[in-house]
């Protein structure tokens, strides 16, 4: 297994936001990167602040049962504080805006 992380494109809808991520970094911390603000709060997983619908793709956690429920897990919920790409993705989030240029 290659240790030398794949590059994923990600998605948010409706608005249509992309950027490029590695499976390295969560995804909530790779769409800051990128100037791409997604509500959150908590950072590990057990607020929910963050919880967004994965329209397409396959993430992975770090942690074994992450703050969702079986029915939200089973809906396409996901928490993107913890959550690490391992596809292109789409996400759903209508919440999401760019954040200003800093400068």
């Amino acid at each position: 297994m290659s240790l030398v992380p794949d590059e994923f494109t990600v998605r948010i809808e409706p608005k249509g936001s992309t950027f490029v991520t590695s499976g390295a970094i969560p995804l909530l911390e790779a769409a800051r990167h990128a100037a791409v603000n997604l509500p959150s709060s908590c950072r590990n997983g057990t607020c929910r602040t963050c919880m967004c619908r994965l329209l397409s793709g396959q993430i992975r956690y770090q942690i074994e049962w992450p703050g969702l429920s079986s029915d939200e897990k089973k809906d396409g919920y996901i928490l993107p504080c913890i959550a690490y790409p391992q596809s292109d993705l789409v996400i759903e989030e209508p919440r999401a805006s760019d954040l200003p240029a800093s400068g």
